[in-house]
């Protein structure tokens, strides 16, 4: 059963109305951001920097025999480009969900049949990013609002709620999201993925409490689709376009911003609400339920990075791209 974690009711609608309230001055930007995140799924960060960190010691103990032949690990922990693509390519293993048999696995985590990081017989394009500096200041004062009001709200926010609890959350908003796949999958010719959206979203609605709880993925085996309308254009050869960091939004390109458009038409979150203000709250909810996820990747990888922003737009890259060639 969902259940809650122990505490004032009055502080978790107070902390959730803060937000929302908050947030509600760019909600016409909420289901742009909302896609930033999907990026972060599928990475276990503890797990690859244990790896990286056992490798190392390994590396290095062989110096104490004779005959060594370097002075550093083959998986040394540089901070490099190179080094946050590698850790990037290292996807986990699906979690089990014995103790959540419909909530499924962490919505966060990958659970589509596709894994944009596999690698692909073609090469991923360059970037070009003509505007680093214009680019770097955006990135800055969106590191400010997420530093200073997303994340305290975010944590705020997963201290007090369950997690099941905002998993089921965020199974509703991905079932409600279901037009945008369905139509990149038809502009993309994929009657199969477009197949599988309608199904999903026909099963979990009526058999999983409007779609809280993946019952087409845990009992029928039917896996999302992760598909937006910037992979359409993309499939149709329409190039990404000069790299663009977007205030509030983060990260896309010239395509990107196209596709946004098209998404943004498409999502009930938005187009469906009674208003704006409604609407704002919901993407605003969104927003903070999603993030509550990703905290500590997100700290990790800026953590980790000698230049977050030149991480950042490789990392949105190398994903946007390998779900375009997959």
């Amino acid at each position: 059963m969902l259940s809650y974690k122990t505490g004032n009711c009055k502080n978790l609608l107070a902390v959730i109305a803060f937000g929302l309230i908050c947030l509600s001055p760019v909600g016409s930007f909420a289901a742009d951001f909302e896609g930033n995140l999907d990026f972060f799924k599928g990475f276990d960060w503890e797990s690859v920097h244990s790896d990286v960190e056992q490798k190392n010691n390994t590396a290095n103990s062989k110096l104490e025999n004779p005959g060594a032949q370097s002075n550093k690990g083959p998986f040394e922990l540089v901070q490099t480009t190179e080094v946050t693509i590698q850790l990037e390519k290292k996807m986990p293993a699906m979690q089990g969900s014995s103790d959540k048999p419909f909530l499924g696995p962490d919505p966060m985590e990958a659970d589509f049949e596709d894994d944009p990081f596999a690698s692909s017989d073609k090469e991923i394009p360059e970037l070009s990013d003509p505007i680093e500096g214009f680019n770097r200041s955006i990135y800055n004062f969106n590191d400010t609002v997420y530093t200073n009001l997303l994340k305290p709200v975010a944590e705020t926010y997963r201290d007090l709620l369950h997690e099941e609890v905002r998993i089921a959350i965020r199974n509703l908003y991905n079932n409600a999201l279901a037009p945008i796949k369905f139509v990149s999958s038809v502009v993309q010719l994929n009657p199969g993925k477009a197949g599988r959206v309608a199904s999903r979203t026909l099963i979990n609605t009526v058999f999983g409490w409007g779609g809280m709880l993946d019952v087409a993925g845990q009992e029928y085996g039917i896996k999302d689709v992760n598909e937006d309308f910037n992979q359409a254009l993309g499939y149709h050869g329409v190039g990404s376009g000069p790299y663009i960091v977007l205030p509030f939004l983060g990260p896309s390109t010239v395509r990107g911003v196209a596709g946004r458009v098209v998404d943004s038409f498409l999502s009930p979150t938005l187009v469906a609400a009674p208003g704006f203000l409604i609407g704002a709250a919901l993407s605003g909810g969104r927003i903070i339920n999603d993030t509550s996820f990703r905290i500590d990747d997100i700290e990790t990888l800026k953590k980790d990075a000698i230049d977050p922003y030149i991480s950042m737009r490789d990392f949105y890259h190398q994903y946007t791209e390998g779900q375009v060639l997959k």
